[in-house]
């Protein structure tokens, strides 16, 4: 064996980690520097360890993914029981090349076709829904689709009809990226976010609120834009994105509001609004819910899904594939709009394979949906989507992460 054959420090490591997955694993001191140990002490290894072992089996096959440099790389680990799982690692830069990190991720179950992946979303217990589509201009085509037409709550993923109508204003010279405008105390939210915490009448431009309301998910961005647009042009962003019910989102909530509907305390707000029209609806926004205040938000219970099939934001796979492939469009000229739904991956996909990432997820207690714009290094177009809702109990997130992992896998 030459030298050019033998493992990389890194790759060493690498494998010395794989070993660890076993049913007593042990011998830390030898692999991880003290002060890794310090923070995550052999005890807590020798579960995380022992627990992969027990469900996944052996690690059989290691891959280097991403090898940034001589010190740090994303590898994937392939277990007996058919799972994968995507490793990150970090070691000291002289001998004995001892462990510094190591990010153990999500196990990915092997499914070999789409139609598989379906049969395991079927399974998850509450509703769910999964769309593969290939997209060309206009048209989408399905590949793999479950309940694709079925309307179901997204939780934050509505934000991309926020962000669709900003790049229609910008394109249509009605405002610019580089726009100022100063944030509202009627705009701070609750988290998730930065700016909620953020001083009354700081300037931010449009193209930050974006990028905060799409990468960190932040509410009070997502409020602020809102504010600045105008919710009845999100609403009419939906109409011309061809949302096949943008009805279940009339009025268009922003996030504060949707906070107070289901934090009153007492559920009577919430029943009220749902109760009514969409004319009576916006007279509350108005009214009894704008005087509502936020800091007697309860959210007592905290964990359980609340009326996520009445009072929500709603929208079928196809309808989050089309908004999708609308933002795709329109942000062919003026990319910002598609680098900004780039920031954040979401999910550890293996980037190797893809020439663009772009995302966008919801969750609340029952709602999960993950919603993925990709183009391969062939040039080929796809939107991935999948929602899970379940009104009785909270998700086993990890497991719709999987299988979302996994369908970027097969794909080609």
């Amino acid at each position: 064996m030459n030298a050019q054959t033998l493992p990389s420090p890194l790759e060493k490591r690498a494998s010395d980690v794989a070993k660890l997955f076993r049913e007593n694993p042990g011998g830390y001191d030898a692999l991880f520097t003290a002060e890794f140990l310090s923070k995550v002490p052999s005890v807590q290894l020798t579960a995380i360890f022992s627990e992969y072992y027990a469900k996944l089996g052996r690690c059989v096959e290691i891959k280097p993914v991403e090898i940034r440099n001589s010190q740090e790389g994303r590898f994937t680990f392939y277990f007996e029981r058919s799972f994968s799982v995507s490793v990150d690692i970090a070691i000291t830069a002289s001998e004995p090349y001892l462990i510094a990190g190591l990010l153990i991720g999500v196990p990915v179950r092997l499914s070999q076709t789409l139609d598989e992946v379906i049969e395991e979303i079927k399974k998850l217990p509450g509703t769910t829904a999964f769309l593969v589509a290939r997209l060309e201009k206009e048209r989408i085509t399905p590949i793999a689709s479950y309940n694709s037409d079925r309307q179901m709550a997204i939780g934050s993923t509505f934000k991309l009809y926020v962000l669709a109508e900003l790049i229609r204003e910008v394109n249509a010279r009605e405002r610019s990226w580089n726009d100022v405008v100063m944030l509202e105390d009627k705009s701070i939210s609750l988290p998730s976010g930065i700016l909620q915490d953020w001083p009354v009448g700081s300037p931010v431009t449009l193209h930050s609120l974006a990028a905060l309301m799409i990468s960190r998910s932040d509410n009070t961005a997502t409020d602020q834009l809102l504010r600045t647009l105008g919710r009845e042009k999100i609403e009419k962003m939906m109409f011309l994105a061809n949302h096949s019910s943008p009805e279940r989102n009339m009025p268009f909530l922003s996030t504060l509001e949707m906070f107070k509907l289901k934090g009153d305390g007492t559920g009577k707000l919430a029943e009220k609004f749902i109760a009514a029209d969409a004319k009576r609806r916006r007279e509350l926004l108005e009214t009894e819910i704008a005087q509502f205040d936020k800091k007697k938000i309860n959210f007592s219970g905290v964990g359980k899904p609340r009326m996520i099939e009445k009072l929500e934001w709603f929208a079928s796979a196809i309808d989050l594939a089309k908004v999708l492939n609308w933002i795709r469009q329109n942000a062919e000229k003026d990319t910002k709009g598609r680098e900004i739904l780039a920031i954040n991956p979401g999910l550890d996909i293996e980037r190797a394979k893809w020439r663009y990432i772009g995302y966008k997820g919801g969750s609340e207690p029952g709602v999960l949906n993950l919603s993925y714009l990709l183009e391969s290094n062939e040039g080929v177009w796809y939107a991935v989507i999948a929602t899970w809702n379940n009104e009785q109990e909270p998700l086993e997130e990890s497991k719709l992460f999987s299988l979302v992992m996994r369908t970027t896998q097969i794909l080609k």
